[in-house]
């Protein structure tokens, strides 16, 4: 019986300590939301003219620049933005209130719009 009562627990204690093991769980991509990395391909017609829609209350002609749709891209160029240098941009440091005031005035926008605005200006203000 002694026996029997042995072979029993080498059996049972077997089964138990081969059915412990650790699963390798894969590693989970991390995706980091860095501001400085540009979005592919701004478009001006379908991604910045919209931006321009609480804007062109003021700047619809008696204050410069006018951001309405049909004339807004060239005011931009007109001294306001530089072309591939988004901090050298007089529209791009009123958005960020630095060296200039800011705009909209009482709040700056999100992050999310303004780097869009950076985007498009430093891939070469397109009109596109």
């Amino acid at each position: 019986m002694k026996k029997l009562f042995r072979l029993i627990i080498m059996i049972i204690m077997g089964l138990v300590i081969n059915s412990c093991y650790y699963d390798a769980f894969p590693e989970e991509e991390i995706i980091i939301d860095d501001p400085d990395t540009p979005i592919e391909d701004v478009s001006y017609q379908s991604d910045i003219i919209p931006l321009w829609a609480q804007c062109v209350g003021c700047h619809n002609g008696n204050e410069p620049p006018d951001l309405r749709d049909n004339v807004s891209y060239n005011e931009l160029l007109n001294g306001f933005v530089v072309p591939g240098d988004a901090e050298s941009s007089t529209l791009y440091k009123t958005l960020l209130g630095v060296g200039a005031p800011l705009m909209p005035p009482g709040s700056q926008w999100p992050d999310s719009k303004i780097n869009l605005v950076k985007d498009w200006i430093n891939q070469g203000a397109l009109n596109n």
